[in-house]
């Protein structure tokens, strides 16, 4: 287990270890989420990552039929 003192700013320093190993860099951003008792700090997933992980239950074809007729039924 690692460990780490919270400066007078609210500040923590991620061990090097876990940096290298989870490929933090200086400047990225991350997550803190509470779950429990517990804080989790997680890098931010970045929208990148997320191209293709989801398979779109439409073809382009129907997602645009979708469309009009939403916009054709807008009140």
């Amino acid at each position: 287990m690692e460990e780490s003192i919270i400066s007078v700013k609210g500040q923590v320093v991620i061990p090097a270890r876990l940096r290298k190993k989870y490929g933090l860099k200086a400047g990225e951003r991350v997550v803190f989420i509470e779950e429990d008792n517990y804080v989790i700090i997680k890098p931010r997933t970045k929208w990148i990552d997320l191209c293709g992980s989801v398979k779109p239950d439409l073809t382009m074809e129907e997602a645009r039929k979708k469309v009009r007729e939403m916009r054709e039924n807008w009140d």
